[in-house]
């Protein structure tokens, strides 16, 4: 299966995801994955676009393990003013690299410890199961040393207003609060830095 045609089947999922029918246009259109072997896979896009439902629709029609850059968070110690003034600096992407990407992409056990946001603490190891694709999701995949070693990179969008709506309906006043005055912005700041989506990302955009 070539890059071109890879795309094109993506792309045949357009504005069908994230919706729950798209489980057997998800399941068509990655069938095909099997035959390329091995697959490092970003799953990127603003926040509520639908990237967790995509990438569990993902998961179950490739047989692929996630893992979600929101338990790379850096720990409070790191959220220093230079860390953060850097795109995408809340996200500890150098032991993302260290703990999944580079062991996973050398064929070597991947053992790693999600971040634990509200008790600022990293909880027990884990170890990823075997897998032949790997998705990372969530925002910041796409920063250069992890973009650098994705064999296919996501970008998953959809209205502001379906977003808000999503983020108004799974948030707390005071987590919606955060989103407007911390997140967003931090998200906003890191697409623009590296400008995302670029002509390599296959771009879905919900409705």
């Amino acid at each position: 299966m070539t890059g071109d045609q890879l795309r094109q089947s993506l792309q045949r999922l357009g504005a069908a995801q994230p919706n729950p029918q798209a489980s057997e246009a998800l399941r068509a259109a990655f069938r095909d994955i099997r035959s390329t072997g091995r697959m490092l896979v970003t799953l990127d896009g603003p926040c509520a676009s639908g990237k967790t439902t995509l990438a569990g629709q993902m998961a179950e029609a490739l047989g692929a393990a996630v893992v979600h850059t929101d338990d790379f968070v850096v720990p409070h110690a790191q959220k220093t003013v230079e860390r953060l003034a850097i795109p995408g600096g809340n996200c500890d992407a150098e032991r993302l690299l260290r703990e999944v990407v580079l062991p996973w992409k050398e064929g070597r056990p991947v053992r790693y410890s999600r971040y634990d946001c509200g008790a600022d603490c990293l909880l027990p190891q884990e170890t990823l199961p075997p897998c032949d694709v790997l998705i990372l999701e969530g925002s910041y995949s796409n920063l250069p040393d992890l973009r650098a070693r994705a064999d296919v990179r996501i970008f998953v969008d959809a209205p502001w207003s379906v977003r808000e709506a999503r983020l108004r309906q799974r948030e707390t006043a005071e987590s919606l609060r955060r989103f407007y005055d911390r997140w967003i912005p931090l998200e906003d700041a890191y697409f623009r830095a590296y400008g995302l989506p670029d002509d390599a990302c296959i771009v879905l955009r919900g409705a």
